[in-house]
């Protein structure tokens, strides 16, 4: 991290960025599909054929009227051919050699390192297939390889399967920006996903682990699905511990987050404390430790700063401290304390504060093993505004 003269965070060093490599017309290969660079000659016709499957048209809600006459065709298919940005690719069937979908990478930047994946049209041919996977897996593959830091996913946040497909993938989802455009008479609000050249090693692990060929059953069909290729390879490579969580994350703190806010007394509620946990990690504004194991979630910590005027100082309040049920007496608890302590030391925090409830006599017994103090000295108050 760089900071200026007063001491502000000015962000983390590149070394040697000279940018990227701008998109080349090359053709990716595969084993179910390959990814060519759209011609029209060359792919139009079998691409027609088989977007034509989708009789009644629900496949083109979210990105384009359907054509409905040779000419729109005719007029899609030249401005596919002749754009650069987007670069259009036909994704070809590797058996029969019939396109069957199409995509693009698009708002490219090599300069910044970003390029993004999109209009893409899965006929009913591609959709739910390996070749669907690969080929998204093989468009990922050339842009980091040419260099690119930052792969981008957009979508209608109203397009569930698009909005499904992303995570899936490996995408973190990062927002919805709303009223992005008007589309055909209609607001759209936009759902940004992002996948990162850091994070590019362990899903390009994950989908190749996915889609070899000892995965699949003489009838084609899976043994392991994508997430559980990739939640076995986290539990090889990731070190069991405490660590601070990041987005990614999310799905499997969503529910230990809500497990917490049960335990006070509040409903379910996974939208809402999805929401808020994901808040916190994009603005930054709290601390979140995990304990991980295997590759599964088993506690967390939560610390939100404080000052003290008295002490000039700043304080941290350990406001949420929860342990999923099977993990309780493993020590789970105790192991995110002592790491909530020691990260508060690094940053010069002169004390920890918590509360908890008067008949919680487990989680007293914890704290007070470890240091904690009861304070005697102040009564606390509270002063409901909603």
């Amino acid at each position: 991290m760089q900071y200026d003269q007063y001491g502000q965070a000015l962000g983390v060093t590149v070394d040697n960025w000279q940018g990227a490599t701008p998109p080349q017309r090359v053709t990716l290969q595969g084993r179910s599909c390959r990814v060519e660079p759209f011609s029209r000659q060359q792919h139009g016709a079998g691409l027609r054929a088989a977007l034509e499957l989708d009789v009644d048209g629900r496949d083109w809600a979210y990105l384009m009227p359907r054509p409905q006459t040779d000419a729109d065709w005719h007029n899609w298919f030249g401005m596919m051919e002749d754009s650069r940005d987007p670069l259009f690719f036909a994704i070809v069937d590797q058996t029969s050699g019939q396109a069957i979908g199409s995509c693009s990478y698009l708002r490219i930047d090599p300069v910044m390192g970003v390029i993004e994946i999109g209009w893409l049209r899965f006929s009913p041919l591609l959709q739910r297939s390996v070749a669907a996977t690969e080929a998204m897996y093989l468009l990922m593959r050339q842009a980091f390889d040419w260099g690119y830091r930052r792969y981008e996913w957009k979508c209608n946040a109203l397009n569930a399967p698009s909005m499904r497909a992303a995570p899936r993938l490996g995408f973190t989802f990062e927002g919805i920006f709303r009223q992005a455009r008007v589309n055909w008479g209609r607001n759209r609000d936009t759902a940004w996903f992002s996948l990162l050249d850091s994070e590019w090693p362990a899903n390009r692990a994950a989908l190749e682990a996915w889609l070899d060929a000892a995965n699949f059953d003489a009838a084609g069909k899976q043994q392991r699905s994508l997430d559980e290729c990739r939640r076995a390879l986290a539990a090889q490579t990731q070190q069991d511990g405490v660590r601070l969580a990041t987005l990614a994350d999310l799905p499997q703190l969503t529910p230990l987050f809500d497990g917490y806010r049960r335990f006070y007394g509040r409903h379910d509620d996974a939208a809402t404390s999805q929401d808020f946990i994901r808040q916190r990690l994009l603005q930054g504004d709290a601390t979140i430790l995990v304990y991980e194991q295997a590759g599964e979630l088993q506690g967390f910590t939560q610390l939100y700063p404080l000052f003290s005027s008295v002490a000039t100082a700043p304080v941290w309040l350990l406001n949420d401290l929860f342990v999923a049920a099977p993990a309780r007496r493993d020590g789970v608890g105790r192991k995110l304390l002592l790491a909530a302590g020691e990260l508060a030391r690094q940053h010069g925090v002169a004390r920890l504060e918590l509360a908890t409830a008067h008949d919680n006599l487990a989680a007293q017994i914890l704290y007070e093993s470890l240091g904690w103090q009861r304070d005697v000295a102040f009564r606390r108050y509270q002063l409901a505004l909603n």
